[in-house]
């Protein structure tokens, strides 16, 4: 999954990322991210069509190597280590303007969820096997409905309370969706 840049790539990149820590999705421009990386609008516009595309990359590249899961670990700290890290990811400038993005762009948003959002899921679906198969948690219980709880809670207090979910929010969701499903052992 990882994707190789080219340098000018990684400073158009960068350049995207660094203005949205001070300004949202509307008032990005293209004109402004070609001035601030040192290359024309040419350049950016051979690799990414709309600013959408552009801000899409730089979230994938701002967060590729930060949500990795760890088979060793319980489910449970998985989930807690994956949502704190989502929930990071999404508050910071890069992850707002894909929020903005994926409700401008709806056309966007399954080629999103497909090439960044899916690879992840699989990977705690996984997790939720090898629990299941270790006799952790329950066989019988509707997971692809728990992570959609999990994943829309996070987007939930970001989009509409503008909050970052702290350590306790986390916890305690984590806790409330994993605890009909755990098995004594």
């Amino acid at each position: 999954m990882e994707e190789k840049y080219s340098r000018r790539k990684e400073i158009i990149l960068n350049t995207v990322i660094n203005i949205l820590e001070n300004t949202d999705y509307a008032h990005l421009t293209i004109e402004e991210i070609a001035a601030r990386a040192g290359v024309g609008k040419s350049t950016i516009y051979r690799w990414w069509k709309h600013k959408s595309e552009l801000v899409f990359e730089a979230f994938k590249y701002h967060t590729t190597s930060t949500f990795h899961l760890d088979i060793h670990q319980s489910i449970k700290s998985n989930l807690i280590q994956q949502l704190q890290i989502l929930s990071q990811a999404l508050h910071h400038g890069v992850g707002r303007a894909l929020l903005v993005a994926m409700v401008e762009y709806r056309e966007e948003v399954s080629e999103i969820f497909h090439q960044y959002l899916l690879p992840y899921r699989e990977q705690t679906s996984k997790l939720i096997d090898i629990a299941i198969q270790n006799g952790k948690i329950k066989a019988d219980y509707p997971y692809a409905l728990m992570l959609d709880t999990l994943y829309a809670s996070i987007h939930y207090q970001i989009i509409f309370f503008n909050r970052l979910p702290d350590d306790a929010y986390i916890h305690a969701l984590v806790y409330m969706i994993l605890e009909p499903v755990c098995l004594s052992v």
